[in-house]
């Protein structure tokens, strides 16, 4: 049976900025933004698919998701968002 405890991981914060709600348009539409965006969309659905924030960050070890898990050419923030995910439930498992 898995517990978790109530303290903060060190990165407590991905579950307070996925859901943040969606970036602002100019960010969106900035070029130098499009991993923000693609992380802050693959973090709000790794949470709202069901990962804690800490597996999350155990997930990520101190990367970013971007990092971990590398944009493909022309993937739209919502297509990298679910190969992410699920990408994270396969490394979770493993």
């Amino acid at each position: 049976m898995l517990t978790y405890n109530g303290s903060p991981t060190p990165h407590s914060d991905l579950h307070a900025a996925a859901l943040a709600g969606p970036l602002p348009r100019s960010v969106r539409s900035h070029p130098a933004h499009e991993h923000a965006t693609h992380e802050h969309t693959a973090l709000a659905n790794a949470l709202d698919d069901g990962l804690m924030p800490d597996e999350v960050a155990g997930i990520l070890a101190g990367r970013r998701v971007t990092e971990a898990f590398p944009i493909r050419r022309g993937e739209s923030p919502e297509a990298y968002a679910s190969r992410a995910v699920a990408e994270m439930f396969v490394a979770y498992l493993q």
